[in-house]
């Protein structure tokens, strides 16, 4: 009788233990699709060329998807190095404000390393944030 009681404890954690698991990657993915996106591409020609995390040095265009309107008529792009945490280069950008899906080109790193790319409301507000890769 004791037996399977235990057994029964620990088939209802691993159930629950799952069940946390199953939630968080149900949640992940929900803001995959529902937030906002920074992420990066090769170049945008009325598409994405290139999509990924990893790229050689040189210019490579950050690409935001909004689900509202930016609001801002201005913005910068702010690269920080991850593994110092210091920031490497700022690009400012005009937008408009009515714009939800936005391409900033030419945005330029020239040394490999991991990098976090913020797109910033001249407040200081961080619209979207996302790490890029140089190799």
């Amino acid at each position: 009788m004791r037996f399977t009681k235990i057994t029964l404890l620990i088939f209802a954690a691993m159930i629950a233990l799952s069940g946390c698991s199953r939630i968080k990657q149900i949640q992940q993915l929900s803001d995959k699709i529902s937030g906002d996106k920074l992420y990066f591409c090769e170049r945008y020609v009325t598409k994405e060329i290139g999509e990924g995390t990893k790229f050689k040095p040189g210019k490579i265009t950050v690409m935001l998807k909004l689900n509202n309107p930016i609001g801002e008529s201005e913005v910068d792009i702010n690269v920080t190095d991850v593994a110092s945490g210091k920031p490497v280069d700022t690009f400012p950008f005009t937008v408009q404000s009515s714009w939800d899906y936005i391409h900033f080109d030419d945005v330029d790193f020239k040394e490999k390393g991991k990098y976090k790319v913020s797109c910033i409301k001249k407040n200081g507000d961080v619209i979207a944030t996302n790490e890029v890769e140089i190799i």
